[in-house]
C-alpha cells in the first residue's frame, strides 16, 4: 500500500501483460453504489488517459472488476510535494515546481480538462525533480451533487478550493490556478493561509477573508501570489502558460 484516503486506496503493482511497475489506484467500494459514478468515472478516467504529456502522471489502464473501479497509472520514486514541504522548499525550487505544474494545467485546458484537486498530495517528482501532477479529471467522477452539504466529500479538498468551488459555482481554467496559489503559499510558507475547525468554515474563509501578505523575504512574489488567489477568476490569469510567463 502506497497511501489511502476516503476515496481510493493506491497500490504498488507489477502489470503483468507489461512486466512493469505501476501505480494503482482502487476507489473506495462504497462509490459503486452511486448509479452514476462508475459511468463518470470510467468516462473521465478514458479521457484522462489519452492525455500525454510530461508533466502529467501517465495513466495506463482504467476499469471494473469484482466491482471495484481502478486505474493503473506511472508509478513515481522520488515522492510528492507534501514531503517536499515538511523538510522545507528552496524559494527557486518553489518556482520552477509551479512551472510544471502550470504547464500540466496549460495543456490539460486546452483540452477541456479541469482538474479540480490541485493539492501538494497530487504533485509527484521525477528523478530529475521535474514536477508530475497526478489524479487529473478524476475529480469530476466523484464530485457531489450537492457540495456544500456534503462538503467533506466533494470534489477538492477544502483547504485549496477556490472561492467558487466552495459556493458551488461553475468551475473555469481560472479554479485551478486559484488552487495553485494556495499550493505556492504552503511551499513559501509551510502552511496554506486558510484554516479552520471545520471543512465549511475553512471552505468559507477562501470566499471572505483577504489575500495574505507574504513576509519581506518573499515580498517579491506577492504580486504573482495577488493574481493567482484573487476572489474573482477573472481578475486572474488568463491561463497556465500566463503564469509560467
Amino acid at each position: 500500500m502506497l497511501g489511502q484516503g476516503g476515496m481510493a486506496t493506491v497500490y504498488l503493482a507489477t502489470q503483468l501483460k507489461f512486466d512493469r511497475v505501476v501505480a494503482l489506484k482502487v476507489m473506495a467500494p462504497h462509490l459503486a453504489h452511486d448509479e452514476t459514478f462508475s459511468e463518470r468515472f470510467l468516462r473521465e478516467a478514458r479521457i484522462v488517459a489519452k492525455i500525454s504529456h510530461q508533466n502529467i502522471v501517465a495513466v495506463y489502464d482504467v476499469g471494473e472488476h469484482d466491482g471495484y473501479y481502478y486505474l493503473s497509472m506511472e508509478y513515481h520514486t522520488a515522492g510528492d510535494l507534501k514531503a517536499k514541504i515538511e523538510k522545507k522548499i528552496d524559494t527557486k525550487e518553489c518556482l520552477y515546481i509551479i512551472k510544471d505544474v502550470c504547464k500540466a494545467l496549460n495543456f490539460a485546458h486546452a483540452k477541456g480538462i479541469i482538474h479540480r484537486d490541485i493539492k501538494p498530495d497530487n504533485i509527484l517528482f521525477r528523478p530529475d525533480r521535474s514536477a508530475v501532477l497526478a489524479d487529473f479529471g478524476i475529480a469530476k467522477a466523484l464530485e457531489s451533487e450537492s457540495d456544500l452539504t456534503q462538503i467533506g466529500m466533494m470534489a477538492g479538498t477544502p483547504t485549496y478550493l477556490s472561492p467558487e468551488q466552495a459556493k458551488g459555482e461553475v468551475l473555469t481554467n481560472q479554479s485551478d490556478l486559484y488552487s495553485v496559489g494556495i499550493t505556492l503559499h504552503e511551499m513559501l510558507m509551510g502552511e496554506v493561509p486558510y484554516r479552520a475547525a471545520d471543512p465549511l468554515a475553512t471552505a468559507m474563509k477562501h470566499v471572505n477573508d483577504p489575500t495574505p501578505v507574504l513576509p519581506p523575504a518573499y515580498a517579491f512574489l506577492q504580486d504573482l501570489l495577488d493574481k493567482l488567489l484573487a476572489k474573482k477568476p477573472e481578475d486572474r490569469f488568463a491561463s497556465g502558460a500566463a503564469v509560467v510567463a
